[in-house]
């Protein structure tokens, strides 16, 4: 087989694989964060513990998919061919025990998602479970960090990284919540009180993940421009800003409309296009892990 036509599926599905998994962490992780510290009642309410459900089957799946799929970029053979020895060989490497560690933890995640949906608001509010479900999320964003190009930048630019996507995870996790359990209810008291805490979260996590994104982008690409990963980022760039703008009317609204407004259609409209660009954004993202800086 050629070797070409055999790495290039195995990088397109890794790609593929990527994304679930980031959809998956960012929705899983910042939708309990949501649940825990702005809206706890939300816990028990049916739309937000379905929205954990799919996304921790998306970070499960995807973390799976990942390992299998990156044993076969770095052995370099197609993905249907990928043996049992192959994926131990990748996991004899410190990579391939970044992504065991991972998938071990989401197996830990099910455990913390199972007693959010027994027992609801109590565990929401309940200290144990909020150090375990921080100690696990802890874990799942620093070994996100740890497959991709960090590692080979040294301890500061994993920090970078595992801030980026906590404050990525906070923002497009709760931006979910919030179009999916707290504006379908419609419920004055509830969009009174939590939309506004939400707000000034979301503005400080997009604050800390621009900064560090920037740091991140400047140090792993410099000023090169004619590389596959200068384009991808350009593309992610653009959406990004499209996403702040739609972010930036909503907080406006917030600020000017909420405490007299009759209707939330306007502002939940736009929390449905920054939900669906922040994907877009997380897709670019998935890419430009998969691309080499230099190239």
């Amino acid at each position: 087989m050629n070797l070409a036509l055999a790495v290039d599926p195995a990088r397109s599905w890794l790609t593929l694989a990527r994304l679930v998994d980031y959809t998956g962490t960012v929705l899983f992780l910042g939708g309990t964060a949501f649940l825990a510290f702005l809206w706890p009642d939300g816990a028990g309410e049916r739309r937000p513990k379905r929205l954990l459900v799919v996304a921790w089957l998306l970070g499960a799946v995807g973390t799976v998919a990942g390992l299998v799929l990156t044993a076969a970029w770095i052995a370099r053979t197609a993905p249907q061919d990928v043996t049992t020895g192959t994926v131990r060989a990748v996991l004899d490497i410190p990579f391939g025990r970044a992504w065991t560690a991972r998938a071990l933890l989401w197996v830990l995640a099910g455990v913390v998602l199972v007693d959010l949906l027994r027992r609801g608001r109590a565990a929401a509010t309940s200290l144990p479970w909020r150090v375990g479900a921080g100690a696990i999320a802890f874990g799942v964003l620093r070994t996100s960090g740890m497959t991709g190009h960090a590692p080979d930048l040294g301890w500061w630019a994993q920090a970078a990284v595992l801030v980026h996507l906590v404050a990525v995870s906070l923002w497009v996790g709760g931006l979910a919540v919030l179009l999916t359990g707290v504006l379908p209810g419609r419920d004055p008291d509830t969009l009174r009180r939590v939309v506004p805490r939400y707000s000034t979260l979301a503005l400080g996590s997009v604050t800390v993940l621009t900064a560090a994104g920037a740091l991140l982008a400047w140090r792993l690409n410099g000023f090169q421009v004619a590389t596959d990963y200068a384009r991808i980022l350009v593309v992610k760039l653009s959406l990004f800003g499209v996403l702040l703008a739609a972010g930036l009317f909503s907080k406006r609204w917030v600020d000017r409309r909420l405490a007299t407004a009759t209707t939330v259609a306007p502002f939940a409209r736009s929390v449905a296009l920054e939900t669906v660009l922040a994907i877009a954004v997380l897709g670019a993202a998935a890419f430009l892990v998969t691309a080499s800086p230099g190239r």
